[in-house]
């Protein structure tokens, strides 16, 4: 039975942290709010797979789900061939509203592969969502919380009651900050392409990445 309980986004209890990492951890299906929009998510170590999370929000199977990470480390734990300019962006945007798609590693499994073997990364600006990946012991895979198509949702009330009632457990910490989603800029070519405009501009992305960002 789905549950909600409200949370302090700013200093969130331990109580609360620890039951939702618990059910990442039991491969369970937790809502919850980052700085960007609502996002609904698993454990990426629960072995759940995806297949789940895609069919509550009925999104394309062959678009894969990115990974929310603690900090740039995870661009080589969980990507290979990472360019430089791809670090840069990182220690520019990250924590923040930035998802780098680089070419993925052994470690990710296929289904969470698009169909060149990339992998979408994102390190959050979200005290919630950064002690979240710290208690479930790693990275958690996600998509924003709402039916694909339609607005994701940026407060706990613009939540449909469909996926509460989908997941295993919702966070309610209010409104997001940026009311957005990330930015997603794909690095692995060359040169960065932002393939998805968000809270940061494509201005900003590119800038950094040349090393021009002051």
């Amino acid at each position: 039975m789905s549950k909600v309980i409200h949370i302090d986004p700013d200093n969130p209890s331990a109580e609360a942290i620890n039951l939702a990492a618990t059910v990442l951890r039991e491969g369970g299906i937790v809502v919850f709010p980052t700085e960007t929009v609502y996002g609904i998510g698993a454990s990426a170590t629960s072995c759940i797979g995806p297949q789940e999370i895609i069919d509550i929000k009925m999104r394309p199977k062959n678009k894969p789900l990115p990974w929310l990470v603690e900090d740039e480390n995870a661009l080589d734990v969980y990507g290979v061939d990472v360019p430089e300019y791809a670090h840069r962006l990182a220690r520019a945007f990250w924590p923040g509203a930035l998802t780098i798609v680089v070419h993925a590693a052994q470690v990710v499994v296929p289904e969470f592969r698009d169909d060149r073997g990339a992998v979408a990364l994102r390190c959050p600006d979200h005290e919630v969502v950064q002690e979240l990946i710290r208690a479930s012991g790693g990275a958690i895979i996600t998509t924003s919380a709402n039916t694909s198509g339609l607005p994701p949702a940026a407060s706990f009330e613009a939540l449909e009651a469909r996926i509460i009632a989908s997941a295993d457990l919702t966070l309610d910490g209010g409104e997001t900050l940026h009311k957005l989603a990330s930015t997603v800029v794909d690095c692995t070519g060359t040169e960065p392409v932002v393939t998805r405009e968000g809270s940061i501009s494509a201005a900003q992305v590119l800038a950094a990445a040349t090393g021009l960002d002051a």
